[in-house]
C-alpha cells in the first residue's frame, strides 16, 4: 500500500510539473506567434501602401489616352470630366463603409477582400469598351481602393499600438515612393506603346496576388471582438471634441496640399514665369518633401509625443506657407514648396495616430472617418481656390488658403494640453 502512494504521489508530481512546463511552453508559443502576427501585419502593409501609392496617380497617368479614345468616339469633355466627381463619390462611401466594417468584419479580413474587389474593378475596368460601364468601375476603384487603404491604416496601427507614430508615417512615406516613382514607370511603358488598358489590367492582376498573399495570412490578425466591449459608440466619438480636431486636421492637410498641387503649376507660370517643366517640378519637389517629413516624423514622434509633433508642424506651416504666396523670387518659392511640403507631411498620419490612440477599439471607424475628412479637403478648398482665382488672382485665392493653417497653432495647442491626462484604459482628453 505504501509503494502504491508513493508512486502515485510520484506521478501526480511529475504530472503536474509535466503539465505547467507544457502549459507555459504554449503561452510562450502564443507570444511569439502574436509577435510574429504583428511583423507580418506591418510588413503586409507597407507592401500595400507602396501599392497604393502607385494606384492613387494611376489614372491620372493613364487620363490622356482615355480622354483621347473617348473623345474620338464622341464624348465631350464635360461628360469626361464626370470622371472626378465619381471617384470623389466613390472614394467617400468606401471610407466611411471600410472603416466601420473593419472593426466588425477584422482588419485582416477587411484587407484581402478590399484588394481583391479593387483587382476586380480595374479589371472591369480595362476589359469595357463602354462609357458608362467604365465610369461605374472608375467609381468602384476608388471606392475599394479607399477601403482599402482604410484597412491598411487600422491594420498597422493595431500592429503596433506602442508605436503608432513611428508606423503610421513609415506607411504614409512608403506612399510618397510609391506616387514619386509609378508616374515614372507608366508614363515610359505608355510612351512605348502600351495601351492604357493594359496598363489598368497589369495594376488588377498585381492587387489579385496581393490579395492573395493577404487572405494567406488574415488568420494571423488579432481578433477585434475581444475589444469591442469597451469600444466608444461611434456617433458620440463623433462628438467627442479631440475627434472633431482630428477631422479638422485632416481636412485642412488636404485642403492646403490639394489647393497647392492642383494650382500651383498655372500660379508659377503666371506670377513667375516658369516654364512648363520647371512649374511641374514643383509637384515633385512637393512630394520629396512630403516623403521626407514623414521619415523624420517616424523617427521623432514617439519620444516628442504626439500633440507636441503636431505643434511643431502646424507652427512649421505657419511660417513656410507664406513664402509660396507672397514671395516672386523662384527659388524662395521653391524653397516654401518645400518646406510646405515638409509641414504638412505628418499632419494626417499624426492624427490617425493620436486618433487610433484615443480610440483603439474603433481603429478602423476613426481611419475611415478621418479619410472622408480629407477626401473633403481634396474637393473644396481646391474649388473655392479656382473660384477665387477666376475672380481676383492666383496669389489671393492660395493666401485666402491660410485661414486654414493658424487654427492649427491652437488646435494642437489643445491636443497638447490633453495628451497629458492619461488613465489606465488609454488617453482621454
Amino acid at each position: 500500500m505504501c509503494i502504491f502512494v508513493d508512486r502515485f504521489v510520484k506521478t501526480s508530481v511529475f504530472y503536474f510539473a509535466f503539465s505547467r512546463l507544457f502549459q507555459i511552453e504554449i503561452f510562450a508559443y502564443h507570444a511569439a506567434m502574436k509577435t510574429i502576427s504583428a511583423r507580418t501585419q506591418t510588413i503586409l502593409g507597407l507592401i500595400g501602401y507602396l501599392f497604393i501609392g502607385t494606384a492613387a496617380v494611376l489614372l491620372p497617368s493613364v487620363m490622356p489616352s482615355i480622354t483621347k479614345e473617348f473623345t474620338a468616339a464622341g464624348l465631350t469633355l464635360a461628360a469626361i470630366s464626370l470622371i472626378f466627381p465619381a471617384r470623389a463619390i466613390g472614394g467617400l462611401f468606401g471610407n466611411l463603409l471600410a472603416g466601420i466594417g473593419s472593426d466588425r468584419l477584422g482588419r485582416g479580413r477587411l484587407v484581402w477582400l478590399a484588394a481583391l474587389l479593387l483587382a476586380t474593378m480595374l479589371l472591369l475596368a480595362a476589359w469595357t469598351g463602354q462609357w458608362w460601364p467604365l465610369l461605374v468601375a472608375i467609381a468602384a476603384i476608388s471606392g475599394t481602393q479607399g477601403a482599402l487603404s482604410t484597412g491598411i491604416n487600422a491594420l498597422v496601427a493595431d500592429a503596433n499600438p506602442e508605436t503608432r507614430a513611428r508606423a503610421l508615417n513609415s506607411l504614409h512615406g512608403v506612399y510618397g515612393i510609391g506616387a514619386a516613382i509609378s508616374p515614372l514607370v507608366i508614363g515610359a511603358l505608355l510612351q512605348d506603346g502600351l495601351p492604357w488598358r493594359w496598363a489598368l489590367g497589369g495594376s488588377g492582376l498585381i492587387w489579385l496576388l496581393y490579395a492573395g498573399v493577404a487572405w494567406w495570412f488574415s488568420g494571423d490578425s488579432t481578433p477585434h471582438e475581444t475589444k469591442a466591449k469597451v469600444a466608444t459608440p461611434f456617433w458620440r466619438m463623433l462628438r467627442h471634441g479631440p475627434f472633431l480636431a482630428l477631422f479638422f486636421i485632416a481636412f485642412a492637410y488636404n485642403g492646403v496640399a490639394w489647393s497647392l498641387l492642383g494650382w500651383i503649376a498655372l500660379f508659377m507660370q503666371q506670377s513667375a514665369g516658369f516654364s512648363t517643366i520647371l512649374s511641374l517640378s514643383m509637384i515633385s519637389v512637393f512630394y520629396v518633401a512630403l516623403t521626407v517629413g514623414r521619415f523624420l516624423c517616424a523617427a521623432f514622434a514617439e519620444r516628442a509625443g504626439y500633440g507636441r509633433t503636431l505643434l511643431v508642424l502646424a507652427l512649421g506651416i505657419a511660417v513656410t506657407y507664406p513664402l509660396v504666396v507672397l514671395s516672386a523670387n523662384p527659388l524662395v518659392v521653391a524653397v516654401g514648396v518645400f518646406l510646405t511640403g515638409l509641414s504638412l507631411s505628418g499632419l494626417f498620419p499624426m492624427a490617425l495616430a493620436f486618433g487610433t490612440r484615443l480610440y483603439p477599439a474603433q481603429a478602423g471607424a476613426v481611419s475611415g472617418v478621418l479619410s472622408v475628412a480629407m477626401t473633403v479637403g481634396s474637393m473644396v478648398p481646391p474649388l473655392w481656390t479656382g473660384i477665387i482665382a477666376e475672380r481676383w488672382s492666383f496669389q489671393t485665392a492660395l493666401g485666402v488658403n491660410y485661414v486654414m493653417v493658424l487654427p492649427l497653432i491652437f488646435i494642437a495647442l489643445y491636443l497638447v494640453r490633453g495628451e497629458r491626462l492619461t488613465y489606465s484604459a488609454g488617453y482621454s482628453l
